[in-house]
């Protein structure tokens, strides 16, 4: 039973995708703010199904194939460009100046960080944190600037509203894991694997939400056109 357990918990970062993707074939959402979104999603199945099969089939790998921590890297890197994206195209904001400035001053600690003082090739917790940092920011000024606004649009039951909602929960709980991930792992690794295993499941509930909300979308989209 635990094996089993350990097999779904192992392969959620590929089949948790399905999730949104199934949604996306059946109900086709479409318009300019879930493209990021879709975007995603397909960049992320493929990245996570690449990191996955390294990782459950190590031993059968060559050796220039055993090390998937630059997919994940990427990964942190697509995500926050996406979303950022995908959030700056919802709505208009009153200072959208400083949360463009706030993304480039994540690509150029991007470049400082991979250049300077760490290999592609290492699980960076520095990038995982500073992914959360920045879409936590930007998840909160869309919040912020939805609660002033003026407009006939009901925020809190837009897709978008649900959208943020769900990469803000999934931040939240990867800052706290990856700002204390390789000392967690040093002093108990038991421990260490728990708490990504606690990743895992955030990133299955992140697929869902993002699931509901490209369906909620869709249903907007056609009530609008009635």
């Amino acid at each position: 039973m635990n094996n089993i357990w350990d097999s779904v918990i192992n392969w959620s970062e590929v089949w948790a995708l399905l999730i949104p993707l199934t949604v996306i074939l059946l109900c086709r959402p479409t318009g300019l703010g879930t493209k990021p979104v879709i975007l995603y999603l397909y960049i992320a199945i493929i990245l996570n199904a690449m990191a996955t099969v390294m990782v459950e089939f190590y031993f059968f790998m060559p050796s220039w194939l055993k090390n998937n921590n630059i997919l994940y890297n990427i990964h942190s890197f697509a995500r926050v460009l996406l979303f950022s994206w995908y959030i700056m195209s919802i709505r208009e904001y009153r200072f959208p100046r400083i949360l463009k400035m706030l993304l480039v001053a994540y690509l150029i600690f991007v470049v400082i960080d991979f250049v300077f003082l760490e290999s592609p090739l290492y699980l960076s917790s520095r990038l995982f944190v500073a992914e959360s940092i920045v879409l936590l920011i930007f998840c909160l000024s869309f919040f912020l600037r939805s609660m002033q606004d003026d407009s006939t649009i009901n925020w809190l039951k837009h897709p978008a509203f649900l959208m943020c909602a769900g990469i803000g929960l999934y931040e939240v709980i990867s800052f706290f894991i990856f700002l204390f991930f390789y000392p967690l792992f040093e002093k108990n690794p038991a421990f260490g694997d728990l708490t990504m295993s606690i990743q895992n499941i955030m990133y299955v509930v992140l697929c869902i939400v993002l699931a509901l909300a490209l369906y909620k979308s869709r249903k907007q989209r056609l009530a609008a056109a009635l």
